[in-house]
């Protein structure tokens, strides 16, 4: 494969910036970008043949939703670099913490079917990414990607996220279970793999989000030894307390969150008593709402449907 370097397709400005205007990798080429180069391809995507290549240095951090690959990238060395792969409009690159060189590619749309494995409770249905190679993975999220339905529909635990990995027809965590590391909420985050155990990508033919078992089951912990239950669902807009069922305990702290992640309101010290405890229902449009009951260091989700 013919590879080419900036200069000879681009011109220099006195900034010593790089500039290109939608940039097309034809096929059998190969376009290379090193990580001190100041590039931009003036707010278009760059675009590629089907053997055409656009690779880079790694430690690289170029790449923005107006200038990312519709394709393929290589990443040449090792360090850690944001690879700036996007498709469909939609920018998504995967952050690789790498000893050796690597490849991504994003694709905006729904992953291959596959049945869930021992460890997997659902799995994406909106997006993937393929790599080669090996290392730490971190996959970004945003609304395009409804985190919120993956989550609410699967426990209402955003800490229950996971890297997930298609193995054949069957789609298995990438890193042991509760080894993934969340950030953010339910319109814009990230997971990232076992920092301590680097991924070999080349074992899964596709890679995206999904819900760990395990960590659905530690969150949900509060009720293997209290069985929270919800009776003021549904329940009326008018209504002024939301009411539930609980044993006697003291320091039972609320939050209640809207579908799509937000904090309504939170509630500490709930007073419970022969088994029953409430609390003031906020002053909010019709709907379905979590509770998140927390007790003790541990903690579990109910749903409360307002009418």
């Amino acid at each position: 494969m013919k590879k080419i370097y900036l200069f000879l397709i681009s011109f220099f400005v006195f900034s010593f910036q790089v500039k290109s205007q939608q940039l097309y990798v034809g096929n059998g080429v190969e376009f290379y970008l090193k990580k001190d180069m100041d590039f931009t391809t003036s707010n278009t995507v760059v675009t590629m043949g089907n053997t055409g290549l656009f690779s880079i240095e790694s430690g690289s951090d170029w790449g923005s939703p107006s200038e990312y690959v519709n394709g393929k990238v290589k990443v040449y060395g090792n360090g850690t670099t944001r690879v700036p792969v996007g498709n469909n409009a939609i920018y998504a690159p995967v952050s690789v913490i790498h000893n050796s060189d690597i490849s991504a590619q994003y694709f905006n749309a729904p992953p291959s079917s596959g049945t869930a494995g021992n460890n997997v409770d659902a799995i994406s249905t909106e997006e993937y990414w393929q790599l080669t190679g090996q290392g730490v993975l971190t996959l970004p999220w945003n609304t395009h990607s409804d985190i919120t339905t993956l989550v609410n529909n699967n426990g209402g635990e955003l800490n229950a996220l996971a890297v997930v990995g298609l193995e054949g027809t069957v789609w298995n965590l990438v890193s042991d279970p509760l080894t993934n590391t969340v950030t953010g909420d339910l319109n814009q985050g990230t997971v990232s793999s076992d920092p301590n155990n680097a991924v070999i990508f080349d074992t899964y033919s596709q890679m995206t989000i999904g819900i760990d078992h395990q960590a659905l089951l530690t969150a949900d912990d509060l009720f293997k030894t209290n069985d929270i239950i919800v009776i003021s669902t549904p329940i009326s807009k008018e209504a002024g307390t939301i009411k539930f069922l609980s044993d006697n305990i003291t320091g039972l702290e609320i939050e209640i969150y809207d579908i799509l992640g937000r904090l309504i309101n939170s509630y500490d010290n709930i007073t419970i008593a022969a088994g029953m405890g409430a609390i003031e229902k906020p002053n909010v449009t019709a709907g379905l709402y979590f509770l998140k009951f927390s007790y003790n260091g541990k903690s579990g989700v109910r749903k409360v449907l307002i009418e």
